[in-house]
Order: C-alpha cells, then structure tokens, then sequence
C-alpha cells in the first residue's frame, strides 16, 4: 500500500511539474477536449470570451475560421449578431455537428452560413463528433475548473504531439508575421502580407457521404425553420492555371454541391467562379489574408441580400 500510495504521489507531482513547465515556458495546450490544438484553442477562446445571443452562426474548417470577418456580416445584415463557428480540419459532417452543437446552446441562430472548398468533402467516415459536447458545455460555459479537464484527457503522447504542434504553429505564424489574436466575434485573422505558396495540392472529388452530410444539415435546418446559405471559397488563380486550367473540376464539385441542395431551401453561391478575391488577396491556394477576407464577407452578404437569401 505504500508503494502503491508513494507511486501515485510521485505521478502526480510528474503530472504537476510537467503542466507547469509548460505553462510558465508559454507552451502550454488547451485541455485536449478535441485532441486537436486549434479546435481546443477555440473552445478555450468561448470559455473566456462567452458570446452574448448569437442569431447568425458561420461554420466550415479553416476557411470560415481565417476568411470570414465577422464584422462585415453585423454591419451588413440588420439585427445580425454574428459568431464565428469555424474550426480548422472539418470535414463537412463534422461542421454538420458542429452546427447541432452551436444550435442547442444558442436556439436563437436563425441563419447559417457554411464556407467550403473541395477539401471539405474529401472523407466523411463517423458520425462527425469531434469532441464529447457534455464535457465542452462543462468546459465552455459552465465553469468547470480547467485542471479537470487536464486530469481527464491526460495523454502523455498526445501532451507531445500538441505541444509539438503549438510550436510550429508558432512558428508558421513568426514566418508569415501574423498574430494569435481572435476578434470578438470567433474569427482568425490572416493578417499579413507573406505567403506560404500554393500549400495545397491537387484535390479530389467529392466523397458521397460527404454530400448526403451536407443534404442532411440542408434538411434538418430547414425543418427547424432557419436559413442555410452555401459559399464555395475562392481558390487561387495559379492553383487553378496548375491543376484545374479550364475550371471542369470544380465546376463539376459545384454542381455536385448543388445537386445536393436541390429541394432543401439551402441556398449556394460560387464565389470562386464570381472571381472576387484576384491573387494578391491570398497566402495560399484556398485562405485569404484579412484584407480580402472582409471583401469576400462583403461580397457574401450583397450576393444573398440581392437574391433575398437574408
């Protein structure tokens, strides 16, 4: 028994001077509620900035994360109080529950926006959860103490990969010069003039599972009676010159998109074949810096105003 009881004291205290190291060298992750470091980053951004009564809710991977400004969608829209749900990696159904999730703690949304590129549809196996929404809800909105979580989700091989990933997402932003900073509303700026290149390489077709995904958050949220708007991203002009010259695929990633949609009220709009954003608004192939994120927003909310999508 004293053994037993000497071995769980010095794990903890392992426990303890491991977090703490972490926290006073400035390297320390969010609780690993996702197990995915800006996922938990933006968790941990709702714990300490709680959103009032959002009614307009974006949602996406890191495009609705890095190329929307919230801003712009508050000033555009009367009465809209928008929050930014995006979190980076999503497959669709994943922000398919991402989307169930914001609704059931904030029933007042009445619109949703979904950003997307053909990325977003490259696999949809599971149900799409990406964290435990009882332990998020404790976590994000009911105070739960932060140490529990740490407690909870040890992992020392997970502990590793995050804080690995924390430093070279550091690092990412040291080169390109960007900040860490989220605006009020949830969003992440690029805000920078450095770029990282094409990033991205060729992309694929459309997953089914994917599409039904998205036909079935089209269906649920017109049964609950709230707007569904669809954006394609615009990609880059050299990405499309490299891999998709004559823009077949992703016209035909559009159509399949829309195919989709039809019946559902949801409404869709290519902005990359609008061509709003030229070459010099992004710093890869699909995410914009700041400046041309606002006009994409901007572009976003006259688009579905003058079609009555708002």
């Amino acid at each position: 028994m004293i053994a037993i009881l000497g071995g769980a004291i010095a794990a903890l205290a392992v426990f303890c001077a491991t977090y703490g190291a972490l926290y006073v060298t400035g390297y320390l992750p969010p609780p690993p509620l996702s197990n995915n470091i800006c996922t938990d980053e933006k968790l941990l951004f709702f714990r300490r900035n709680p959103p009032a009564e959002p009614n307009f809710v974006v949602i996406g991977s890191s495009i609705a994360w890095r190329n929307i400004d919230s801003a712009a969608i508050a000033s555009g829209i009367p009465g809209a109080q928008p929050l930014n749900g995006g979190f980076c990696g999503l497959m669709v159904h994943q922000s398919a529950f991402v989307a169930d999730w914001m609704i059931s703690r904030w029933p007042a949304i009445r619109g949703v926006l979904l950003i997307v590129s053909p990325m977003d549809f490259k696999a949809c196996k599971g149900t799409g959860q990406i964290f435990d929404p009882v332990d998020a809800n404790e976590f994000t909105f009911e105070g739960a103490p932060m140490w529990s979580f740490y407690l909870r989700y040890f992992d020392p091989i997970s502990l590793h990969h995050n804080v690995m990933r924390e430093m070279s997402e550091r690092e990412q932003e040291r080169i390109l010069k960007v900040s860490r900073r989220f605006t009020k509303y949830g969003d992440k700026p690029f805000d920078t003039k450095e770029d990282r290149g094409l990033f991205y390489g060729r992309m694929r077709d459309p997953d089914p599972a994917c599409l039904t995904a998205l036909r079935s958050l089209a269906t649920t949220l017109a049964e609950q009676g709230r707007s569904f708007m669809v954006v394609v991203t615009p990609i880059h002009p050299d990405w499309h010159a490299q891999y998709d010259a004559d823009r077949r695929f992703t016209k035909h990633v559009v159509w399949q998109l829309t195919d989709a949609l039809t019946g559902t009220r949801a409404r869709i709009w290519d902005a990359d074949a609008a061509r709003v954003i030229d070459s010099s608004g992004f710093i890869d192939a699909v995410h914009l810096r700041w400046s041309a994120a606002t006009i994409l927003t901007s572009a976003i909310v006259e688009h579905f105003r003058a079609n009555r999508g708002l």
